[in-house]
């Protein structure tokens, strides 16, 4: 299996949007797409997905002009197939869920209904693999444009430019572009022979293990990343750093990057401040401990489930699923 294919595994990548770059600077066709008959608007609050009835709240063009919009709604992309082919998708920000879509309840589709708002960790099991894609980059662009409002050269107001996807000084004298900004992380399965390295933080529900992750720092390549995070976390040197595949994880910014590497001793210096416990496991002892529930290993939301599964599968012919019912994990967002 390709990279691509791996990372196509992945929750939140199954991307069925033309993010239409070139088409973004022709503000002819940048307009025409707001005014598509066929438009459709994910509704987000903040960095929750607005609902309706427990599902989520995607506007059609219709209902979108029913509301009174004061801030701008920033064009995703096109969707590149199927029945919604060359229909473009805009993410829609609403600070009051009741108050901004009060128009909405007059309308028959909306009467006896009820708005609310849920977390994407919490609802994405609930979504296809294309649509949790698109709500996580509604999210990340969100959560970008929330915090991101003011030039870091000059102060002034920023305005949204290519349909959301930068921002401009709004100061004439400074004119300053800004780009969203991600955060590369670096999560890595570390292995020494038949057994792999499980660890877990103090934060974490109870018995929980995961593999190691990191946050690339300054100037740094990945692979020094993986190195320096497993010898901070654990105080072991790694080497033979493959890559394996990656992950948009919108909680709230950032972007994994998921390699596999190989210790050569078994021997763990636990960061305390960070790790509270390490365990080397061979497949078999996973199983075991993971059906008497002594340890749990992520749910398949994250790349880090796909780490250790990959391992568990080449190890045994069967996959995590086997052995462990999916539940949902939410952890508290930063």
């Amino acid at each position: 299996m390709d990279d691509l294919r791996r990372s196509m595994l992945n929750t939140y990548t199954a991307q069925p949007l033309d993010r239409v770059s070139h088409g973004r600077q022709n503000t002819a066709w940048l307009g025409a797409q707001y005014q598509h008959p066929q438009a459709s608007y994910l509704v987000l609050n903040d960095q929750d997905v607005v609902t309706v009835d427990e599902q989520v709240l995607a506007l059609n063009q219709n209902q979108f002009q029913l509301l009174k919009r004061v801030q701008a709604v920033s064009l995703l992309g096109i969707h590149k197939a199927g029945k919604d082919k060359g229909s473009p998708v805009f993410v829609l920000n609403v600070a009051d869920v009741e108050t901004e879509l009060a128009a909405l309840k007059n309308t028959p589709d909306f009467q006896s209904k009820t708005l609310g708002v849920i977390s994407l960790r919490e609802i994405s099991h609930q979504l296809g693999v294309n649509t949790a894609a698109m709500y996580s980059y509604a999210k990340l662009l969100n959560h970008w444009q929330l915090t991101t409002r003011f030039c870091v050269a000059c102060g002034s107001g920023l305005t949204h430019q290519q349909g959301g996807l930068s921002q401009q000084c709004s100061n004439e004298e400074c004119a300053r572009i800004e780009f969203p900004r991600i955060n590369p992380a670096v999560i890595m399965r570390i292995t020494n022979g038949d057994k792999i390295l499980l660890a877990r933080q103090e934060s974490w529900p109870e018995r929980r293990f995961s593999v190691l992750a990191g946050f690339v720092e300054l100037g740094e390549p990945l692979e020094s990343a993986v190195q320096r995070e497993v010898m901070e976390e654990v105080g072991l040197a790694v080497d033979n750093i493959q890559y394996h595949s990656s992950q948009p994880w919108p909680y709230p910014n950032s972007y994994m990057l998921g390699y596999t590497a190989e210790a050569s001793t078994f021997d763990v210096e636990l960061e305390q401040d960070d790790i509270t416990q390490a365990v080397w496991l061979t497949a078999e002892e996973l199983r075991e401990k993971n059906l008497a529930g002594e340890i749990l290993t992520p749910p398949n939301l994250s790349i880090s489930y796909r780490l250790i599964d990959d391992w568990f599968e080449q190890q045994t012919g069967v996959t995590l699923a086997s052995i462990q019912p999916e539940e949902p994990w939410f952890v508290a967002e930063e």
